[in-house]
């Protein structure tokens, strides 16, 4: 029956034979054949047998090895349909972070703020928008910066932040800013200044860790907590 199964598969075998083998290590030096044909004819087919219980399963002289393994094929069946978790980004060093950026948000709206959270290992849990605190600085304004959110929106829009990170779990959290046109990385870092120092304050209450705010234009971009302008 092994040979069998080498050479054609368990597709080769009836659902009596799949079930002698699956019998094969709790049922050691004796013949499965009479024990797997009866099981199939109380429970009806190879999957009636595999979706009794335990308890079932003994009535019909299972022995204890086997119930085990014959209970947990199912599970293992489940696991491997699921479909697998996603590979998260690492995102623990700056070439990283850049990298992201410039693949994820090349068609995002510019003058949007990006927030990325992160679990202990730097790897990406969550990318989401700010939405609270609006679009940042904006061009119509004809070189003066502003806020389109006003300044007593900042508290809740930090404490809507830090809410998202918790339930995400997260460690550390970097926003990025997405600068206008007609806006330099200069002037979208010095209009997010006071959210991001709200930020800086509030975060360690929770155990979280603000790593960074970045201003992005193009290939520019500039950091909080760095300085000078850099280019990808």
């Amino acid at each position: 029956m092994r040979s069998r199964v080498a050479r054609y598969g368990p597709m080769g075998l009836a659902d009596y034979e799949i079930l002698e083998m699956l019998l094969f290590p709790g049922v050691p030096r004796r013949d499965t054949k009479p024990l797997a044909k009866a099981l199939i004819n109380t429970f009806g087919s190879l999957s009636g047998v595999l979706g009794a219980s335990p308890q079932e399963l003994r009535a019909t002289g299972v022995s204890a090895a086997s119930v085990g393994l014959l209970t947990l094929i199912p599970d293992i069946a489940q696991k491997l349909g699921a479909p697998e978790e996603a590979e998260r980004a690492d995102i623990g060093e700056w070439s990283r972070l850049l990298a992201y950026c410039q693949n994820n948000f090349a068609t995002a709206p510019l003058g949007q703020m990006r927030v990325l959270f992160l679990d202990v290992r730097n790897q990406l849990l969550a990318d989401e928008a700010v939405p609270e605190y609006g679009a940042g600085v904006s061009a119509s304004t004809k070189g003066a910066t502003r806020l389109d959110a006003p300044p007593l929106a900042l508290g809740p829009a930090v404490g809507a932040l830090l809410h998202r990170a918790l339930g995400h779990n997260a460690s550390a959290l970097i926003t990025v800013r997405l600068v206008e046109n007609g806006v330099s990385c200069a002037q979208a870092l010095q209009t997010d200044t006071p959210f991001v120092q709200e930020l800086l304050k509030a975060a360690p209450l929770l155990a979280l860790e603000v790593y960074d705010h970045v201003c992005l234009k193009g290939k520019q971009w500039l950091s909080f907590r760095g300085s000078g302008l850099g280019e990808w």
